[in-house]
């Protein structure tokens, strides 16, 4: 990103003292500060869109809530209760009723289970909403870890 402005930059510049005073020159440069516009916002958004892949939760669901007709939708990681990134926010969207309580479960790793939580969840046909999975303050969820719902 720092050598992506650097070369903007100085492209940008390049181009200001190389234009002359002149209408044909003011053009030339308006054209080509437009091609640098464009190609500094694909940049940036390729750069934006790399950082959300990488940065991405996923959550193994069990084929039996697949089976029940839950989808899951965004999933951000979140802090409460005096702790750091502790919660699971998902958004869960329901085909059916349901009213049963849910176990998500987090394993590092090293294959160690590292943080449980226990959350009822009670939702009509074609309801949508975010849920919080809230863990013990002293679990720490990193992104890659293991993360299943059940």
């Amino acid at each position: 990103m720092k050598h992506t402005f650097k070369f903007i930059s100085i492209l940008s510049i390049g181009l200001f003292f190389s234009s002359c005073r002149t209408e044909s020159g003011n053009e030339k440069l308006q054209e080509e500060s437009k091609k640098v516009g464009t190609s500094a916002t694909k940049a940036i958004k390729g750069i934006k869109a790399g950082i959300e892949n990488a940065t991405k939760i996923d959550i193994e669901m069990a084929e039996t809530l697949k089976a029940s007709g839950i989808t899951l939708g965004k999933i951000k990681l979140e802090s409460k209760n005096g702790g750091r990134h502790n919660v699971l926010n998902v958004y869960m969207i329901f085909d059916e009723n349901f009213n049963k309580s849910l176990t998500m479960k987090v394993v590092n790793n090293n294959g160690e289970e590292v943080g449980r939580t226990k959350t009822p969840i009670n939702a009509k046909a074609n309801d949508a909403k975010y849920i919080d999975f809230i863990f013990d303050k002293n679990t720490n969820i990193d992104r890659d870890f293991k993360i299943s719902l059940k």
